[in-house]
């Protein structure tokens, strides 16, 4: 009895890990650019995103989620750290309306409607004509990193979720910085 006991127990714990890495969140980078526009340089950029169903189920019961993009552009130093020269983030957050079974999405104040949180998250993970580096930051020809990352907001979470967001994975996404290296070059007008 304890065996066959065992073996269910066995059995079901494997099935709820299986679903849990099935369902995991994901975030993966499609495509980064920097344009130059307007006397700036505007990030172009699709990232993939996903939510576990800890998430999905969060968003649907009313939590906000909050979304934070980062950017940042150094230029090395041989003789000390890299110079960060320009440092910005952005703000979307996704809600969910039971009333009118729609979601979302505000960034700077503007706000989108979508059918489906897919198509919410689509909203969030498609980033243009971002302003991130004005003329006069750079200079044409040299070398520059550059970065980009997106994470999930914890800190934006009621104080209970904050604490269990520390100690859980599921609540906790976040992308690894993706570098690249920006060269400059003037357009002709």
């Amino acid at each position: 009895m304890r065996f066959a006991i065992k073996k269910v127990i066995t059995f079901f714990g494997a099935a709820i890990l299986a679903l849990g890495i099935a369902h995991a969140q994901s975030l993966a980078f499609k495509s980064i650019e920097l344009l130059n526009k307007d006397k700036n340089w505007v990030l172009a950029s699709k990232i993939s995103l996903e939510l576990n169903p800890t998430l999905e189920q969060f968003v649907k019961k009313g939590l906000t989620l909050y979304f934070v993009a980062d950017f940042q552009l150094s230029k090395s130093r041989w003789y000390w750290f890299d110079e960060k020269i320009v440092e910005h983030s952005r703000v979307m957050k996704i809600t969910y309306h039971a009333l009118t079974n729609q979601y979302r999405v505000t960034l700077d104040g503007l706000s989108v409607v979508a059918p489906s949180l897919k198509d919410a998250l689509t909203v969030v993970g498609t980033i243009e004509d971002w302003p991130v580096i004005e003329q006069a930051q750079v200079v044409d020809g040299q070398v520059y990193q550059a970065a980009l990352r997106i994470r999930l907001d914890t800190n934006q979470f009621a104080k209970p979720l904050q604490v269990n967001a520390l100690n859980s994975k599921s609540l906790n996404m976040q992308s690894d910085w993706r570098r690249f290296e920006f060269v400059p070059k003037k357009v002709a007008p």
